[in-house]
């Protein structure tokens, strides 16, 4: 059976600007899982609905016949992995610094940044408490314990709200998928994949 691989970077990030994707890429081909990078138009110009980005990935994605589906995300790439989850139904979904931009977390995180968000965002009231009990399929949740009570929080709430999810740390990385430290603990996911 093939094996494919779906690859979406963080906001305004590319494998082209970010070596770190490549790497993920070589990981994916070493367990025999082909990879394919997600190129999005990443507008922070004009206000947006968060949910277009979702749209662009889901015209990219294919599922061919007889073919396992993984897709990885990183920080936004996770988001819009996960609210792609039920349209896609992959065999498993790699949540890489899940972003803590969803309703329940702009109390929480710094008024700054639920600030940017409410600009940049217009009508992206996105719920992870109504998503996460309805997600179906094995989800790896990964976070690096220097990027923040944010992080960190949203990470250990999707592993407490995702029937069967497991939680791996990436120990002193920060919010960067080409920081090395945090790459081992990806490649150590992507090891468990069947």
């Amino acid at each position: 059976m093939k094996k494919v691989a779906y690859i979406i970077p963080g906001y305004q990030q590319s494998y082209k600007n970010k070596k770190g994707y490549n790497k993920i890429a070589e990981f994916f081909k070493e367990k025999g899982i082909k990879p394919i990078h997600i190129e999005l138009k990443w507008n922070y110009k004009n206000p947006i609905q968060f949910e277009r980005y979702i749209s662009q990935f889901l015209k990219k994605y294919k599922k061919p016949k007889n073919t396992k589906v993984y897709i990885l995300g990183f920080s936004f790439g996770s988001m819009i992995a996960l609210m792609s989850e039920f349209k896609t139904r992959p065999e498993a979904l790699i949540l890489c610094s899940l972003s803590p931009y969803f309703k329940e977390d702009l109390p929480k995180i710094p008024k700054g940044w639920s600030n940017w968000w409410k600009k940049n965002y217009k009508n992206s009231d996105i719920s992870f408490d109504q998503i996460a009990p309805k997600i179906r399929t094995k989800v790896f949740i990964i976070a690096g314990d220097k990027e923040g009570v944010e992080v960190e929080y949203r990470a250990k709430s999707a592993k407490r709200m995702i029937k069967g999810s497991s939680l791996f740390v990436a120990k002193g990385a920060k919010h960067w998928i080409s920081q090395s430290k945090y790459l081992t603990e990806v490649k150590k996911v992507i090891s468990r994949l069947s």
